[in-house]
């Protein structure tokens, strides 16, 4: 069983499978030198044998001319005493294929010299020369060079080598033990190395085996200071559970919002529709129940419907019909829509815009945007204070501004008044679904803009659109 367990282990290791395969690769590598350099020595060797026998047939061939079969045994007995030359047969055919001369080294046998038939010796035109070897058993063979010599003769030399059993054979041996160690010690190495390369990997594995087992959503790969692949790869995945984690504490803090803010209007709901059953008797308190439960129907469709323009637009699949909209145009119309209920708490509204400012957008969902900044502004405005609308160009783009007289956003709450249904100190005593910021920035981003809030020097909170400028060209203006 464990044995089973440690060919799966070993089956399953990218370090080991990378090992073996730099081994494999390392091998086949070494074996292709190792061949290209035995093949190059060997022929190296061949050819210096062949040109010191071709040398030494050039000089009989030159005795033969000059004084015949007596010159060239002239010639031999002369050098009979260097080794080089007591180790040749050399030998001179007759143009019918007899010996006419011989001379055959003392350590030769007589099958030796009968295998060295001349190929092709009628054939071989003088000065013309052949070369070939003999292989005579596993430890030497035999070097053969033929010259033809005027008058249909042939010239035979050869020489017993044994470079193969001096050099070559050595040669292969430690090229094999040298082969296997280096493969072995490539193998190893690659897969230490390898081990050590996809550390990071193993890590973020067992980070995201420690979330899907435990639901620990805090866990996180430790951080890496390697700037390579790797490394990129466990930052990225760091990111991607830092989002997924304020993803889903959003998602539980909306749900939570979501159950709190529909646990009273669900409730008066249900206080009305039993209201409603109970007063048989009396026509007009059912109806007038019955109109508080259509009022709170209304406000949870609300709820719920912005909830799903805020998820739309955050998620990229929001219609939007863009087009030129005149941004003074559409700031007027706004501060006419909330004009009644700034008198009412004594609030100047005041639009500055100027002319020729145009954005490229939604007209109706730009319009939801600036009503819901305004209404923000108005309602936390306190009574004789002011509310500023403006619009202008600056650096390519168009920026809308909404500023009041209120009491500001705390430092500590200007990132969280974005968030569902978030309601801060200050708006705890206002009625509202706790979505109007949560809208205008859904909206504002899916135009490809940006919104932005900060507290005024002078008082007041000042909320900041930013726009594509619309071009002089585009279509007609809206209002």
């Amino acid at each position: 069983m464990s044995s089973k367990r440690e060919r799966s282990w070993l089956g399953r290791s990218l370090a080991v499978r990378l090992g073996l395969w730099h081994a494999v690769l390392f091998g086949v590598g070494t074996a292709l030198v190792f061949a290209a350099v035995y093949i190059l020595l060997a022929r190296a060797l061949d050819a210096r044998e062949r040109e010191a026998l071709e040398v030494r047939a050039a000089e009989y061939a030159d005795a033969f001319e000059t004084g015949g079969v007596p010159a060239v045994r002239d010639l031999l007995d002369r050098e009979r005493q260097q080794p080089h030359v007591r180790s040749l047969l050399v030998r001179v055919f007759g143009p019918g294929g007899d010996v006419t001369f011989a001379k055959v080294p003392d350590d030769w046998i007589e099958d030796d010299s009968q295998v060295l038939v001349p190929d092709g010796w009628g054939a071989l035109q003088p000065r013309r020369v052949q070369t070939w070897r003999v292989p005579r058993d596993e430890q030497r063979d035999l070097a053969v060079v033929s010259r033809g010599l005027p008058g249909g003769a042939v010239l035979q030399i050869a020489r017993s080598t044994d470079n193969r059993t001096v050099l070559l054979a050595p040669l292969r041996r430690t090229m094999w033990l040298a082969g296997t160690a280096a493969v072995l010690l490539s193998a190893g190495g690659g897969a230490w190395l390898a081990w050590r390369a996809i550390k990071p990997v193993r890590a973020v594995a067992a980070t995201a085996h420690r979330i899907v087992a435990t639901g620990d959503l805090s866990a996180r790969v430790e951080g890496t200071q390697r700037d390579d692949e790797v490394g990129e790869l466990v930052r990225q995945f760091n990111t991607l559970l830092e989002r997924n984690g304020s993803l889903l504490r959003a998602m539980r803090e909306a749900l939570d919002n979501v159950a709190h803010d529909l646990r009273t209007p669900l409730t008066r709901l249900r206080a009305g529709a039993e209201m409603a059953l109970q007063q048989t008797d009396n026509p007009a308190g059912a109806r007038e129940a019955l109109a508080d439960c259509i009022e709170e129907t209304d406000r949870i469709q609300r709820l719920l419907e912005t909830l799903l323009d805020i998820s739309a637009a955050e998620n990229g699949v929001l219609k939007l019909d863009r087009e030129k909209v005149d941004v003074e145009a559409l700031l007027r119309s706004v501060a006419d829509l909330y004009l009644l209920a700034a008198e009412e708490k004594s609030i100047g509204l005041e639009v500055a815009a100027g002319a020729g400012v145009n954005v490229r957008a939604d007209p109706t969902r730009l319009r939801q945007v600036l009503a819901n900044l305004v209404d923000n502004a108005v309602k936390y405005t306190p009574a004789g204070g002011k509310v500023w609308l403006a619009g202008e160009t600056r650096d390519g783009r168009v920026v809308i501004t909404v500023r009041d007289t209120g009491p500001g956003v705390p430092a500590e709450e200007r990132e969280k008044i974005w968030q569902r249904l978030y309601r801060g100190d200050h708006s705890r005593s206002q009625r509202g679904l706790g979505l109007g910021l949560s809208v205008v920035k859904a909206l504002v981003e899916a135009h490809g803009g940006r919104v932005a809030v900060a507290n005024h020097p002078e008082g007041g909170a000042v909320f900041t659109v930013e726009l594509d400028r619309a071009e002089p060209a585009e279509g007609p203006v809206m209002g």
